[in-house]
């Protein structure tokens, strides 16, 4: 009888390791690569001057990487000695074109699509040109494993939720608690153990379901304080939870493994080094993003990190290239930051934290400020200029608490009905919009939103759209003469085009993700000589339109697959007009890879992410544009 062949077990971490650095020294001249530990890690450094130039990383899993392992390496490499290093690269085959690659230089801090050259890697060693980083990759790792597990065992335990979703949110709500109970050490109920004495896993142990009842009345308690008001820009209060919002988690044993977990991290007050926010910050959002449902239709779905990132990148490229001082500069008569962010359709704060850590790069490579300066200026920031709505009240909780681990502890997120009306928000009062609306052909109807679209025509006079800056014309349309009537039904994302303009300031900028019908059909051409003007055959010129098209982005049909939206989107880039504005050539390009396919509906990783090389491009200047 034949002896059964053993099975082939694939290389090991130290093996691919090894496939990396001999990759690296024979095709890209790294030939002081040393094997090295980085914080308990195995990872291969090369140096120059003793100044890390490149530093290689392999995840345990050696499968695809994942977001974890991406924050994990980039973290690796800001706190290598010397560091932080130029390049890092986290990889599970050790052969080029494969992984997570990132750029610590100033002014980049960003992923990148290539590793470069070691003869070509132009480093920057004074102190006074490299950037200040606050990281901590294994408090990170901790973190995310930690939520991660947590989840894991609250959902296998069959608490009362009606989802991963519905299990987040009420996670979020004790969150929330711990976070009250940091600022409030002394909070009790009446006739109840102060809460610091209740929320510990001993307690909770020897006391099951009266521990329960009484951290589930701490909830119902500090909810109502004032304090948990929000202000919109009329000075109204918004709050957090409704009045009969309560923790649907029953089980002393859900209680005591939460208990556990939070009772080991300070939420409230992060160090002076800025990191416990950071690191709290994104771990969380990992472990929202991976647990996330979405659902079809015009329901709830997360955008995906990697199309916030390219949004991101690209606007913050532009507004720092155009007026550095613009994020940073305070309003002369209030003394307060004046740059202001808004999602109208903010969900769990994607874009907004996604922002949020664009900002923080931007104010730690200012010179001159101190580490307790630093933090001071991106609490009046954040505090001051951040605004997201959403209609769903799960979801703003979601939002509040991401933007509160993310160093914003009383995000302005509101609870609105239809942010397409809502007076939450004032117009010509934001410097950049980032969205990504719920859209559906024919979603908004004549006979069941009337009053909608005739808010939606108040700029129309004469047949025809005055293009005032804060009047809005997209509830009509033109005939075949050119005369502008109200629409019988439109889709909502071109109403939130039209709106945001609307809350935009002169020269604000708006990306936002469309249904591509609404870029190239012929039906809804209207729209697009309404933004951008129509072309004067002549001279060659856009005569009118709102705003400047700057750049539109196909993304592939996979992008929102898991969300059961089968529409093929894209996003664009707008910035409103100022006076004397006319529109130029337009980047076009096309994402056929966006780093995950979705099969038997579950997201796959691949690695490939078409994106990175996108933002590249644009960054580098006119080259690939469309007149």
């Amino acid at each position: 009888m034949a002896k059964k062949s053993k099975k082939q077990s694939g290389p090991t971490q130290a093996e691919v390791l090894g496939q990396a650095v001999a990759l690296l020294r024979s095709d890209y001249g790294y030939d002081d690569l040393q094997i090295r530990e980085v914080e308990g890690e195995q990872c291969a450094v090369a140096t120059r001057d003793a100044h890390p130039i490149l530093l290689v990383h392999v995840p345990e899993h050696l499968g695809p990487i994942t977001p974890a392992d991406e924050e994990f390496v980039t973290q690796l490499g800001a706190v290598v000695e010397n560091g932080p290093a130029d390049y890092v690269w986290s990889t599970s085959t050790g052969t080029s074109g494969e992984g997570f690659i990132y750029c610590w230089l100033p002014e980049q801090e960003c992923q990148v699509s290539e590793l470069p050259r070691s003869a070509d890697v132009v480093t920057c060693k004074s102190s006074s040109g490299r950037t200040i980083v606050a990281a901590d990759p294994v408090r990170f790792k901790e973190l995310q494993q930690e939520f991660d597990a947590l989840h894991e065992q609250i959902y296998a335990s069959r608490e009362p939720v009606d989802s991963s979703n519905d299990l987040t949110a009420q996670l979020c709500k004790l969150i929330f608690l711990k976070m009250h109970l940091e600022r409030h050490r002394d909070f009790q109920v009446a006739g109840q153990p102060p809460l610091d004495a209740v929320f510990k896993a001993e307690y909770i142990n020897e006391h099951k379901d009266v521990a329960v009842q009484q951290i589930r009345d701490a909830f119902s308690e500090a909810k109502d304080r004032d304090e948990y008001c929000a202000k919109d820009d009329k000075g109204r209060d918004f709050r957090i939870f409704p009045k009969e919002e309560f923790i649907k988690f029953t089980k002393p044993a859900t209680y005591v493994r939460i208990a556990e977990v939070l009772n080991r991290h300070q939420l409230t007050s992060p160090e002076d080094s800025g990191v416990e926010d950071d690191v709290l910050g994104r771990a969380f959002d990992v472990m929202l993003r991976g647990k996330f449902e979405g659902k079809g239709g015009m329901g709830v779905y997360l955008t995906p990190q990697q199309v916030r990132d390219a949004m991101v990148e690209m606007a913050f490229h532009d507004i720092t290239r155009d007026d550095a001082g613009a994020i940073t500069r305070r309003d002369a008569r209030t003394g307060k930051p004046g740059f202001r962010i808004c999602d109208p359709c903010c969900g769990s704060a994607g874009f907004l934290v996604t922002a949020m850590r664009a900002i923080r790069k931007h104010v730690n490579r200012l010179v001159g400020l101190s580490s307790k300066q630093q933090l001071e200026l991106l609490h009046d920031i954040f505090a001051e200029g951040f605004v997201g709505a959403d209609n769903a009240h799960n979801m703003v909780l979601l939002a509040r608490i991401n933007m509160a681990l993310h160093g914003d502890p009383r995000a302005r997120v509101f609870r609105t009905e239809n942010s397409l009306d809502s007076d939450v928000f004032a117009s010509e009062l934001y410097d950049l919009i980032l969205t990504n609306p719920p859209f559906k052909k024919g979603g908004i109807k004549k006979d069941s939103n009337g009053s909608l679209l005739e808010f939606f025509q108040s700029d129309v006079e004469d047949g025809k759209p005055a293009m005032g800056g804060d009047g809005l014309a997209l509830g009509a349309k033109p005939d075949s003469k050119g005369v502008w009537k109200p629409v019988n039904s439109v889709d909502p994302a071109v109403l939130f085009i039209d709106r945001c303009l609307q809350l935009l300031k002169p020269g604000g900028r708006l990306l936002i993700v469309l249904p591509d019908g609404i870029l190239c059909n012929s039906g809804d051409r209207y729209v697009r000589e309404y933004l951008m003007g129509k072309k004067d055959e002549a001279s060659g010129q856009f005569v009118g339109g709102k705003a400047v098209v700057k750049a539109v982005v196909s993304l592939p049909p996979v992008t929102f697959r898991l969300s059961g939206a089968g529409a093929k989107t894209s996003f664009l880039y707008l910035q409103k007009k100022q006076p004397g504005d006319e529109q130029g050539p337009v980047f076009m390009a096309v994402a056929d890879k966006i780093g995950f396919d979705v099969k038997q509906n579950k997201e796959v990783l691949t690695g490939e992410n078409d994106l990175v090389k996108i933002v590249e491009a644009y960054k580098s200047g006119p080259t690939d544009v469309q007149e």
